[in-house]
């Protein structure tokens, strides 16, 4: 049994711990430990002692910080920092416009929520600029010195130029695959702005035809999905006008940067596919893979037996692709007919979905002309039908009469099993693809297009919000809408260096999935009591407790050299 003795030497107490047991049927000492006098032995039972945290404070650690370091690693931060160079104190146009590009990935919202956020993140402890630097009128005061007006000196294009050379350099840039493609978005502009040129009205692809818009065609590298080429226009200018100016902009950017034209393949939607974009593209001297429109493809190619196409490789699962030169625009291309299973089976749903509510409809239409107090028109009616039938395939499915009797419209209408059994045979699953790449085999062809997926999921992850909030956008003028859409592109940047970052650690982790685990990886502060009446208060930093892909995550990123313990001073924890 354990016991606290005390032995007197000289004029002071020393205590020790023993252990005692009988000894031949005696009491003896048979283990003793020093723990020396009074003041140590308090002194050790207060260090031995779990204290109370007096507060404690959470900081956004794993998804901001995994964004800051891409900006370094990838040598963005240093081409913003020697594009914008930072004034006597405060911080500079990059860190707004850095922060600006993270704050949309992480929190999207107006510049008056950043300040408190900024607050809240690790790239506080990183900067060591006080919050209050980043508010909305800083960020609009910085944002003015950007030279943003679209002609030849404009900051932000240069800026894009350059960037691209450094990724050149770390070869982040080099399988010269390049996606194309071209979206608008609504804005928040008055109608009475007259001094605003880029918000326009025109067919708003997510359905708001009733705001302003603007569009923006955009390049990224297929290979590490990288943004390396954008330009914002006026929103009522068609995609198959912009493609000039954007074609131009490409150009320029490989010239720039000394990269071949021949050894780039750029891939585009079948929006660009006009005789005159086919020709610019030519004079261009570009390599390029275009969707082709159903009606411009040779018929003998286009009808052929889905079964007799040559299967692609398993990168391609469930694809068969075949390959023929034909004459298209008056000169001689390289045809390809892809054939996809999961393709066809999307488009069935989707055929069949539209089919069962038109029908329905068209059969309560029917019903309402045959009643006799109907008022109904001609004209009416037949838009009514128009509109119902836009959608793809109905019109050649769906066969229709409108007749009158005895002064009221009767309606008939029939479902065609023929056209349904042709549509399934010959039109279903089948994309048709055009390219000046004569010596490609068709499964080369198919494998380049389908890296035209990446930009649409871009432009998902910017309206739906999921990768980065476009919106909401509530900037009026036209250079504060291009400072918006370059920082935004710069996220997308960030998020594709990590995102292909992450793959060793969890190959196949999709972007949806990665940033909720990063969001997950949170920093506590805990503040202790201090050790002395007059002491600083004693601090102590420890993560959120993590998965095991999650530590795997923080190891590829780099997370663990962000773990800095804060420095405290005479702090109180009422402050």
């Amino acid at each position: 049994m354990a016991s606290l003795i005390s032995k007197k030497k000289g004029n002071k107490l020393y205590y020790y711990v023993v252990e005692s047991a009988r000894v031949d049927g005696q009491p003896r000492i048979v283990q003793q430990t020093y723990l020396g006098t009074a003041e140590k032995v308090a002194a050790l039972l207060k260090d031995r002692t779990a204290p109370i945290p007096v507060s404690a404070s959470r900081c956004e650690f794993g998804l901001p910080g995994a964004l800051w370091l891409a900006a370094q690693r990838s040598g963005m931060w240093d081409l913003l920092r020697s594009m914008w160079p930072k004034p006597k104190s405060g911080p500079s146009p990059a860190h707004y416009l850095l922060l600006a590009a993270i704050h949309r990935i992480c929190q999207p919202g107006p510049k008056t929520e950043v300040a408190d956020w900024y607050r809240e993140s690790i790239l506080q402890t990183q900067w060591q600029f006080p919050p209050d630097r980043f508010s909305s009128q800083a960020f609009w005061d910085c944002f003015d010195q950007i030279q943003a007006n679209g002609d030849s000196d404009d900051e932000l294009d240069e800026a894009q130029r350059r960037l691209v050379g450094v990724w050149k350099e770390k070869q982040l840039v080099s399988r010269r695959l390049l996606a194309y493609d071209t979206t608008n978005f609504y804005t928040w502009v008055a109608s009475t702005n007259q001094r605003n040129r880029l918000a326009q009205r025109g067919h708003n692809k997510q359905g708001r035809h009733n705001l302003r818009q603007i569009g923006m065609s955009y390049v990224l590298d297929a290979e590490h999905g990288l943004s390396l080429c954008h330009h914002v226009y006026a929103g009522n200018v068609a995609d198959a006008v912009e493609l000039p100016e954007a074609l131009n902009r490409i150009v320029t950017m490989l010239d720039r940067n000394q990269i071949e034209r021949q050894s780039v393949t750029l891939v585009f939607d079948k929006g660009t596919a006009a005789l005159e974009n086919t020709l610019l593209l030519e004079k261009a001297e570009v390599g390029w893979i275009s969707a082709l429109p159903w009606n411009q493809a040779p018929p003998e190619l286009r009808e052929r037996d889905a079964e007799q196409l040559p299967a692609c490789g398993s990168d391609l699962p469930g694809v068969r692709a075949a390959a023929e030169k034909a004459i298209v625009h008056g000169k001689e291309y390289l045809c390809v007919l892809k054939y996809s299973s999961s393709f066809a089976s999307e488009q069935l749903h989707s055929v069949t979905t539209s089919l069962t509510k038109v029908l329905q409809s068209m059969r309560r239409l029917s019903l309402d002309l045959a009643k006799p107090g109907c008022r109904l028109k001609e004209d009416q009616i037949r838009k009514k039908i128009q509109r119902w039938l836009l959608n793809p395939f109905l019109e050649d499915l769906i066969r229709w009469q409108l007749h009158s009797e005895a002064g009221h419209w009767r309606l008939q209408f029939d479902f065609d099993n023929g056209a349904f059994l042709k549509l399934l045979a010959n039109r279903l699953g089948r994309t048709l693809l055009l390219t000046n790449r004569m010596d490609w085999t068709a499964e080369q062809v198919v494998a380049g297009y389908s890296d035209q997926q990446q930009i649409e999921q871009v432009f998902r992850g910017l309206k739906d919000g999921d990768w980065l909030g476009w919106g909401p956008m509530y900037h009026w003028t036209d250079s504060k809408i291009r400072v918006h859409a370059f920082y935004c592109m710069l996220g997308i940047s960030m998020l594709k260096y990590i995102h292909r970052q992450a793959q060793p650690a969890w190959p196949g982790l999709s972007m949806e999935n990665l940033l909720d685990e990063l969001r997950q990886i949170q920093q506590f502060v805990l503040l202790y009591p201090p050790q002395g009446e007059k002491g600083p208060h004693r601090a102590a930093v420890v993560l959120s407790k993590q998965t095991i892909p999650q530590q795997q995550l923080a190891r590829v990123l780099g997370l663990d050299q962000l773990r800095i313990t804060p420095k405290v001073g005479n702090t109180n924890p009422n402050a």
